[in-house]
């Protein structure tokens, strides 16, 4: 006799995660946990808040939701560096907080997603992205927050496993995704032709992975019963350089008949000893805002060192797990946001002036 399907609570079920697990848990009956936004895909949808007390439920609703789930995926969570610390503490901390406690209450193990990137905690904050008088888009507050979620899930008393996806892109395949993330915005600059250099090493690490293959670890974990753990999805050793993420947009570009500029590649040291004291006082607010985000993002987006990575120990993964695999991936994000916006593109590479003779 086959056993009935596993009730799994999902949080996030409409972000750009949540979207492309969904359709990957055919094995689950999913409850989706949401507040306000459509959720599609799911068996049941709960209309809830994270950040609340018996997650905005009424005590028996609560009760009952406990006794049906068993297991959590809490892939809810503010992923914009925009966000202010009010947001930051009410979504990344108070939500795991509130999951981690109804995960208790269920008996039920919890899958916790968290970011690769706090790994490089300190040396984002070192970076100055939180320094008074920058631009609103530091990644200090939101790197913080996960770390305090982390904190409080795994002093929660749950079973928790906890996953630090890196950047996520596109799917591997197709780059389709629902809403654009941080090397998006940046590659979105590079085709409009808007950025004259990239602060970064050129030898420096890009780490990203694709949603499908975040979802599927994640699945993966799941049908392996693990309860305990921390597994880290980036690209690890095998993430692009810089150099090598900025030519292949070119290139990719280039196929669909875009022009795209060369960029030059400075290190975050130079634009702050040379270029920051020397043409500040003289450029619109507009142009200094533009820099300050690029800068608090790139401390981000571009780094030295790779980042831990378990993605060959995941089976199912194994494949992501490869250089190739990372450049086609982003070969399928950037050609998915060409065709998307091509007329914008277009228009951009047609401003760009010749060369005069020489």
């Amino acid at each position: 006799m086959t056993s009935p399907p596993r009730t799994l609570l999902l949080t996030g079920g409409a972000g750009v995660l949540g979207t492309a697990l969904i359709p990957q848990l055919r094995d689950y009956r999913v409850i989706g946990l949401a507040r306000r936004r459509p959720l599609a895909g799911c068996d049941e949808v709960v209309r809830g808040d994270i950040s609340r007390p018996l997650l905005g439920l009424d005590p028996a609703r609560y009760r009952t939701l406990c006794a049906d789930v068993d297991v959590v995926v809490h892939a809810a969570g503010m992923v914009k560096f925009s966000g202010t610390a009010e947001e930051m503490r009410t979504h990344n901390v108070e939500g795991a907080r509130r999951i981690s406690r109804f995960a208790v209450d269920a008996g039920a193990p919890m899958i916790h997603v968290s970011s690769a990137y706090v790994a490089r905690r300190e040396e984002i904050l070192a970076a100055g992205g939180d320094r008074t008088g920058r631009a609103g888009s530091s990644p200090s507050l939101y790197v913080s927050s996960k770390v305090v979620g982390e904190e409080i899930v795994t002093g929660s008393g749950a079973q928790v496993v906890i996953v630090r996806p890196s950047i996520i892109i596109g799917d591997s395949v197709t780059g389709e995704i629902s809403e654009a993330q941080g090397l998006h915005t940046f590659a979105h600059q590079v085709l409009l032709n808007r950025l004259p250099f990239t602060p970064s090493d050129p030898t420096g690490y890009v780490d990203f992975v694709p949603r499908d293959v975040v979802a599927r670890a994640i699945v993966s974990l799941l049908d392996s019963g693990v309860r305990t753990g921390e597994y880290w999805l980036s690209g690890g050793a095998n993430a692009l350089t810089t150099e090598r993420l900025v030519q292949l947009i070119i290139e990719e570009a280039a196929a669909e008949g875009i022009r795209v500029e060369p960029l030059r590649i400075l290190a975050p040291d130079v634009i702050e000893r040379l270029i920051r004291p020397a043409f500040f006082d003289v450029v619109p607010g507009w142009a200094k805002t533009r820099l300050d985000r690029l800068l608090d993002q790139t401390a981000v987006l571009f780094h030295r060192h790779p980042l831990p990575s378990s993605l060959a120990g995941i089976p199912g993964c194994e494949a992501a797990a490869d250089l190739r695999a990372n450049e086609e991936a982003w070969r399928a994000s950037v050609r998915h946001l060409v065709r998307t916006r091509h007329h914008i593109y277009a228009r951009a590479g047609s401003r760009v002036s010749a060369p005069g003779p020489v």
